[in-house]
């Protein structure tokens, strides 16, 4: 393979990767906000502006807490605050936990 041929293999990889990326990030999202709904999030936290008023907002979650602290919160919300009556969501698959993550930190 010639030098000309690499580069371009390489830029049309990258072009895909573009072009592939917007689309998990879309699946993460999807992801997320399916899990919210059906684990009841709503039921305690705002969330987009719905939702319950018994926890806290999360409308600005992401500009609140770093991405390690809102995971550290689902993982064990009772770690920071004992009396805490959030469920626990541990018994989510990583993909999930980091789908949530992901989606909250970007709540701003």
């Amino acid at each position: 393979m010639t030098k000309k041929s690499r580069i371009k293999a390489t830029l049309a990889a990258g072009l895909l990767g573009l072009l592939v990326l917007p689309s998990l990030a879309s699946a993460d999202e999807a992801t997320a906000r399916k899990l919210i709904n059906s684990l009841g999030c709503k039921g305690c936290h705002t969330i987009e502006g719905s939702g319950g008023s018994i926890g806290p907002n999360l409308d600005k979650v992401g500009s609140q807490m770093a991405p390690e602290a809102i995971k550290q919160q689902l993982l064990n919300p009772k770690a920071n605050n004992p009396n805490s009556i959030m469920p626990s969501q541990a018994h989510l698959s990583a993909d999930d936990i980091n789908a949530l993550v992901e989606f909250l930190s970007n709540l701003k």
